[in-house]
């Protein structure tokens, strides 16, 4: 008889059989159940309509349905459920288990089984034919025939085989961790067969574990599984550690995009998958703690499932699931305007104060692409004192520095952080998952604990029993945190604790990935900002007239096309085709109550200026046949014949010049502007203004997100003959339009033009763009070369680098900008201004703005994503696999940049008063509430919004970073107060108030009472 084995190399091989005899002992008792489904169709349907289709035997191994398409199944088992009765579902697709009526579990390739209630004979399988847990080493991309269905059956479970497979599983990948730790040569897996690598230095840990293993499948091979078990507990408690000094707590995650390679519908369906499944594995595990953002979909859910919907309710109720994130949905964080991102807040909180009673405490968004600097901001005045993600992770060049940190936003506001370094949203609970940020916590000699979301996410379903298994036994083995179930919120009140020694970050966070995402679906962006404009308009309406307008709805449809997913371009045809359509009559019908409700029989013509500073512009009027210059005071309906203003000078043309007496640009042969001067003052030019320059836009990765830095260096200026024309809409305005050939296929018309009485240089652009794979960017290459470049954001701007002398600023070679950005010499009192209606990329270098126009990359589902969306299987006839081949009409302008401007032409008030022109009506006369705002050239008001009882509010930010005190001059009968965005307290301000740098400023009008 041979000794004990001590050829350590041949352990590994025998450990890995052994764990294939346990797997296979695991399921007993298979036994088939017939399946009978609906013919599957494009519509959804409840089970109360599912069961009343007509029913055919479904056979295994089988293909049907179309995308998204859905089909109803019944499913009849051989007898009655008992206590240990098993259903398997075998579906390429995903789909949603029903017992009693109620969703009971979601199925996915994730999720493959469940335990079914005693006693039940017959259940009912929504399904869907859609890819699911794309991230899952088992999912395949479908085939042209649909969702593929395998099979279905039921089986006992062997408990102690499924025991002892994740008792011996958990100590053999712990062991093959910690022996590529200590020997990186070391394979992945066992050798099948041939000669073993040796094994011959290990740490004593390392062989104790060998060597425990080794004996514990000895005892297996002698005295069975029971044997097997025991020995491996003793094994446990030998290697487990006193002290780990680190705590992993994980939560229960499953990051649902609300629409990426599906539509909104599925993700509704998709809610109710999740949720079935958290309820149900808490049932399983008592330890298990679940945590969900977006009331959109608790929404959803309420909506489609109202019963089970109680049982989500009594989860919450029960402290095991927590309801918790701020936001409506994962809002992207940089393209809406202000008052729609803070909007998601007061929606989200709003829809968390029903679930629990309470506002959350947590901004929860693990993947957005970028954290503007004003988030800090409006989480501290909507009652948020946390945040997490873990997307800073993905920067590129330069590593985020932090774990754990306070962010300072750019008005001094603070928020307690956590980054979940070396990790994603999506974890699968290996020993790399939870080792990797355990590592990499950086302030982990502060607060040990680090976050660690656990799940398949992306739409794949959450958690699963696995991952459940291994949280109960890999903490504390060698090399391995200890590990507990808890909920975000509370890891965050622990955090807090630690407060004052952790490190401090001030500014945005600038995600360093995903730049594309600012410009892609261009046409998607401009009707979003259309909404905005609209809701805008509708709402000064209402602040006016005291009269109440129906926004509720829209705002709820505009909040949600900001998910992270949507408004940036990254989505799926079936989105856009969906919800363009959507947002459009959405905006229709915010402008046609707002008129109705000016519109009276008394009166006559009149203009209605919705925004919060005076503005004076040519407008189109009824009773006149050319435009009119008028003056509007803020938030008023003037009559037309008082709104008269001075005319201004007017423009005129001579060859290839154009001036109006406050400006004057012209125009060189090739169509470019080669001479631009303000009142007098040439601006500084390293090349002609105005340039077309087009980009081969091949992303290596991710191609609707990303714009790559070699792209901006393969830049060519559109150099095509350009038709030069006058163009003269009267004495109020005039200029030049320039029509060529751009790329291969396309063509530009470009018009400069000026108006009488403004100092700007107004472009228009309308594109016939047919260049797949490419960018199309406006140059505008000035000599300003201060260091920094000062760039818009929802509330507020920022100051970035535009000279690149450092990695963080070539990190910036295409930025996101909140429609305007500024170039200038240092001190800011001299440079130039751009303002757009609906673009938000750029490239600032050395005083050149490259404003991004269009780009037209593969369409989500037609490039590495094809898997999961199939052109092939999708029942819509989409545009192709590009996006923004079309046509396209763009509206910037350009002018002369001082912080002194007053305050009506400060870039911030001109991105709102350019493109949301009052609205001409026959009506009565509004008199404006606010007379004057006096002594605050860079705290600028920019929207109105009114509040139950006949109040309202009027929001302004700071955009220059001053200090300052602003002055208000209000009508008779007014008084006014100054409240927060989340409006929980009032206190009176009497006629001035103080303010920082890039606050926010709500103050909040109300009638005096007599």
């Amino acid at each position: 008889m041979l000794r004990k084995d001590h050829l350590y190399q041949l352990i590994p091989n025998r450990l890995d059989a052994a764990l294939r005899r346990l797997a296979a002992a695991i399921w007993v008792d298979k036994r088939e159940v017939p399946v009978e489904a609906s013919e599957p169709v494009p519509v959804q349907m409840s089970l109360a309509e599912g069961k009343k289709q007509e029913l055919a035997p479904v056979a295994p191994r089988s293909y049907w349905g179309r995308q998204y398409d859905q089909r109803w199944c019944r499913v009849t088992l051989p007898q009655a459920a008992g206590k240990n009765t098993w259903l398997h579902w075998y579906d390429q697709g995903e789909a949603t288990l029903y017992v009693n009526d109620q969703p009971y579990f979601g199925f996915n390739v994730a999720h493959r089984y469940c335990r079914l209630p005693k006693g039940v004979r017959e259940v009912w399988v929504q399904s869907s034919c859609i890819q699911s847990a794309i991230w899952h080493p088992d999912a395949k991309a479908m085939q042209p025939g649909g969702s593929f269905f395998e099979e279905a059956y039921v089986t006992a479970r062997d408990e102690e085989a499924w025991a002892a497979y994740h008792d011996l599983k958990c100590l053999v990948d712990v062991a093959q961790d910690l022996r590529h730790g200590e020997d990186s040569q070391a394979p992945v897996s066992p050798e099948a067969f041939g000669l073993q690598p040796p094994m011959n230095t290990m740490s004593p840990v390392l062989r104790i574990l060998f060597q425990g293993m080794n004996d514990a499948v000895d005892a297996y091979d002698l005295e069975g599984i029971g044997a097997l078990r025991r020995e491996l507990a003793a094994l446990y408690d030998k290697v487990r550690v006193d002290k780990s000094f680190a705590r992993c707590v994980l939560t229960g995650h499953a990051h649902l995009d609300l629409v990426w390679i599906w539509p909104e519908r599925m993700s509704e369906l998709k809610a109710v998958n999740i949720f079935a499944t958290a309820n149900r594995l808490m049932d399983e595990y008592p330890e298990f703690r679940f945590a969900y953002s977006q009331p959109a979909s608790y929404e959803a859910v309420e909506k489609r499932e109202p019963e089970f919907y109680k049982q989500v309710e009594k989860r919450i109720r029960s402290k095991r699931w927590q309801a918790t994130g701020a936001m409506y949905v994962e809002s992207d964080t940089m393209l809406a305007c202000g008052e729609a991102l803070a909007r998601s807040f007061l929606l989200g909180q709003e829809g968390f104060r029903r679930i629990n009673g309470q506002p959350s405490r947590l901004t929860w968004l693990p993947d957005v692409f970028g954290y503007c600097a004003c988030l800090p901001q409006i989480m501290s005045q909507t009652g948020v004192d946390y945040f997490f993600t873990t997307k800073m992770t993905w920067n590129a060049v330069n590593r985020f520095p932090y774990s754990s940190f306070i962010w300072r936003g750019n008005d001094g506001s603070q928020t307690l952080v956590h980054v979940t370094q070396e990790s994603g949203y999506v974890t699968h609970m290996t020993v790399p998952n939870v080792r990797a940020p355990m590592n990499a916590n950086l302030q982990a000699a502060i607060h040990p604990e680090y976050l660690l979301p656990t799940g398949y996410g992306d739409g794949g379903g959450g958690v699963t029993d696995e991952m459940l298994e291994r949280a109960r036994r890999l903490g504390d083995l060698p090399g391995m945190p200890s590990i507990t179930w808890d909920h975000p919120e509370a890891f965050f009140e622990r955090l807090e604790s630690v407060r004052e020694q952790l490190p401090i970050h001030q500014g945005e966070c600038y995600l360093e990935y995903h730049r594309g995402t600012s410009t892609t679906h261009a046409n998607l962006k401009a009707t979003f900002r259309k909404l905005e404009r609209e809701l805008q308009l509708a709402e000064a309406v209402a602040t006016a007239t005291g009269k109440r307008l129906d926004c509720e709805h829209a705002w709820k449809r505009l909040v949600f096309a900001q998910f992270h997913d949507y408004i940036p371009g990254s989505s799926v045809w079936d989105v856009y085709l969906e919800g363009l359509p959507e947002l459009e009559a959405e905006a229709a019908g915010q402008r046609e109550q707002a008129l109705r409700a000016l519109t009276s029989d008394e009166g006559g013509e009149c203009l209605f200026n919705p925004h919060g500073v005076d503005v004076h512009a040519w407008v189109k009027v009824e009773s006149a046949e050319e435009p009119v210059f008028v003056h509007l005071p803020a938030l008023s309906g003037t009559p037309v014949a008082e709104a008269l203003a001075p005319l201004p000078s007017p423009v005129k043309i001579k060859g290839k010049s154009v001036s109006n007496g406050l400006v004057e640009l012209r125009l060189n042969a090739s169509g470019w502007i080669d001479h631009l001067v303000w009142d007098g003052v040439n601006v500084p030019m390293s090349e002609p203004l105005g340039k077309l320059v087009i980009y081969p836009d091949y992303p290596a990765n991710f191609e609707a997100w990303d714009i790559d830095r070699h792209t901006l260096s393969l830049g060519e200026v559109c150099s095509a003959r350009a038709e030069i024309t006058p163009v003269v809409e009267g004495e109020h305005r005039a200029g030049f339009r320039v029509t060529r050939k751009v790329g291969k296929n396309s063509t530009a018309s470009l018009s400069f033009m000026l108006e009488g009485g403004s100092g700007l240089v107004h472009i228009g652009v309308e594109l016939d763009w047919q260049e797949p794979m490419h960018l199309l960017k406006l140059l505008f290459p000035t000599g300003y070369g201060a260091t920094n470049a000062r760039f818009g954001i929802p509330y507020g701007s920022v100051l970035r680098g535009q000279v690149s002398d450092s990695l963080r600023t070539e990190a910036m070679w295409e930025v996101p900008f909140s429609r305007y950005l500024a170039v200038f010499d240092e001190g800011e009192r001299e440079g130039l201004f751009l303002v757009s209606e609906a673009k938000y990329g750029a490239t600032v270098r050395d005083g050149a703005v490259g404003v991004s126009l269009v780009r037209s990359p593969t369409v989500t589902g037609y490039d590495g994503h094809s898997a999961a969306w199939s052109a092939e299987l999708s029942r819509l006839e989409t545009p192709g696999a590009y996006s923004d081949l079309g046509t396209h009409h763009i509206r910037l302008a350009v002018g002369c940049y001082d912080t002194e401007l007053p305050l009506a032409q400060q870039p911030a008030s001109l991105a709102d008063t350019l493109f949301t022109p009052p609205m001409f009506y026959t009506g009565e006369a509004l008199p404006p509430v606010v007379e004057a705002l006096e002594g605050a050239n860079t705290l600028v008001p920019c929207w109105a919004k009114p509040c139950v009882g006949g109040d309202w509010i009027l929001r302004l930010h700071e955009v220059g970073g001053r200090r300052g005190v602003l002055g208000i001059r209000m009508a008779e009968g007014w008084s006014v107060g100054q409240t927060t965005i989340g409006e929980d307290e009032v206190r009176g301000v009497g006629d001035r108030i103080t303010f920082k740098p890039y606050e926010v400023v709500s103050l909040r009008f109300s009638r005096v009472k007599e």
